[in-house]
């Protein structure tokens, strides 16, 4: 990242204070150079504290006059970013670009901020948009170019989740640097899959398949995974939502506004469930169609199940490590389910 604006600044950077400076006239009141050399003082008095204030103050009496706004802007931006406040460095470095959007450092240190919060596309755009000025085609070049290549052998190693269908969104442990995405919305997008393509597959539509439907599509999901790969379930618990049915509640919310009968038949503008599953024959129908092991997880405030089905079957840390990481917390313990059990 570059460091504060301070002294002599590059010619890029040449405002009146600077020009009356090099022809050895006072420099008018208030200018960035008063500021700078009376932040100097302190920091060398030992009184850094107040830097941040003295920046603002002086951006609060000079918002409209001071051609070096910009470069104050900038100097803020740094010293809020040294202190571990990314946001406020962003909002102060776009100011900056605002007021000169040329200014090749602040996009620089803009898009490394970025770029470490994960929003690599931002990044990539900030420094784009500020490749105008010949001085800063070569430096912006060189981060976008790293960026790119770091965003390349991430996607190259990154483990692959398979999400199959439209339904719902993909758990937050698969939201987290190292899986990449691919998505699969029709049984044609699966069958069309390479084998071992995926490290995981997700989905949350296997109640929308018929009966003689179900095993074929796990079968599917166990082809294009990697030995080590496991599949990841959810869908409705029918042994939890029988509860409420049986005591009279068909059209009462479970939660939300999701009723039994919703769940049984399909919400009003959602596609509509022509299957449905227990812990129990959930499991079995994994077991019965290759995979190693399964771990069913009940979600009763949810009327839910997740599961998780291994390919072949990990050691103990590995189902642990990954049932924290993807299975709901829940009062109900996860079950282990294998073909012996």
């Amino acid at each position: 990242m570059y460091e504060p604006l301070a002294g002599r600044l590059a010619d890029a950077l040449v405002h009146p204070a600077f020009v009356s400076e090099a022809l050895d006239e006072p420099p008018p009141a208030d200018s960035f150079l008063d500021l700078l050399a009376e932040i100097e003082r302190h920091r060398l008095a030992g009184a850094p504290d107040d830097v941040l204030a003295r920046y603002q103050a002086w951006i609060a009496r000079n918002s409209a006059a001071s051609p070096a706004l910009y470069a104050v802007w900038f100097n803020l931006g740094v010293e809020l970013s040294g202190t571990g406040d990314k946001a406020g460095a962003m909002e102060a470095y776009r100011n900056a670009l605002s007021l000169r959007p040329g200014f090749y450092p602040a996009a620089i240190n803009l898009g490394t901020l970025l770029e470490t919060e994960g929003q690599t596309d931002a990044a990539l755009a900030t420094w784009q948009q500020a490749l105008q000025p010949a001085d800063a085609r070569a430096a912006l070049l060189q981060h976008r170019a790293r960026l790119a290549e770091k965003l390349r052998i991430q996607q190259e190693t990154a483990a692959v989740v398979l999400h199959i269908g439209d339904g719902a969104p993909l758990p937050p442990g698969f939201l987290r640097p190292g899986w990449r995405v691919v998505r699969a919305e029709t049984e044609a997008d699966v069958q069309g899959t390479a084998d071992g393509l995926a490290d995981a597959v997700y989905t949350s539509d296997l109640s929308y398949h018929s009966a003689s439907e179900v095993t074929p599509a796990l079968r599917q999901m166990h082809r294009v995974l990697q030995p080590a790969g496991f599949a990841m379930l959810q869908m409705p618990d029918l042994q939890e939502v029988a509860r409420p049915i049986a005591e009279g509640r068909l059209d009462e919310p479970l939660y939300g506004s999701v009723t039994p009968l919703d769940i049984l038949y399909g919400q009003r503008s959602g596609p509509v469930p022509r299957t449905g599953f227990t812990s129990g024959t959930l499991a079995s129908a994994v077991i019965g169609a290759g995979f190693a092991a399964v771990m069913v997880q009940r979600d009763l405030p949810a009327c839910g199940l997740a599961a998780i089905a291994f390919r072949t079957r990990p050691d103990a840390a590995t189902m642990a490590a990954l049932a924290a990481q993807l299975l709901p917390a829940s009062d109900h313990p996860a079950v282990l389910f294998t073909p012996a059990g």
